[in-house]
């Protein structure tokens, strides 16, 4: 598995995640509705906003690479970040993407940008987002609350953290 930086024919596959319900509703949000052109031109200039480092998740098989998902670093303040990631097609969930991306970017945040720490939040019903950061070693540094723009329910979110050591 890779990451590596999205390029303008990743819009259409990011397009289908999100218009996924089950992604949408993990982030709290509706599926996307908007026409493609308009969501490429929107992909488009968050890949370029020098604010946000997005990457693709890059798995491959034998010769063939596939994009399997999506992170992006942003919010970066206080020696820190936010790690955002969605692993796209469901048949491709469940088989460690997730946990492999969010410790290659963790590596990228401390080696690379001398970051001293990485922050990233879930819902609490994304049992497998906490599992994947649990098992990368962030530990929980609070929750709250948030309505969510998906179902206008009022749900808690948990918030994580992985410090460098020393």
């Amino acid at each position: 598995m890779t990451l590596r930086l999205p390029r303008e024919e990743d819009a259409e596959v990011a397009y289908e995640w999100d218009r996924d319900p089950e992604l949408a509703a993990w982030n709290g949000r509706p599926p996307i509705r908007i026409s493609f052109s308009a969501a490429r031109r929107d992909y488009l200039a968050r890949w370029e906003d020098p604010s946000v480092k997005t990457f693709i998740i890059e798995a491959r098989d034998g010769e063939v690479s596939e994009a399997v998902g999506l992170a992006t670093l942003y919010d970066f303040r206080r020696m820190g970040c936010e790690l955002g990631i969605k692993i796209g097609s469901k048949d491709l969930r469940g088989r460690g993407y997730a946990s492999e991306a969010v410790e290659l970017l963790v590596d990228y945040c401390f080696d690379t940008l001398g970051l001293r720490v990485v922050r990233g939040s879930t819902l609490s019903h994304n049992l497998r987002m906490q599992r994947v950061f649990e098992k990368c070693g962030f530990k929980e540094s609070g929750d709250g609350s948030i309505i969510s723009r998906f179902d206008n329910k009022r749900y808690t979110e948990i918030f994580y953290e992985r410090r460098r050591d020393g």
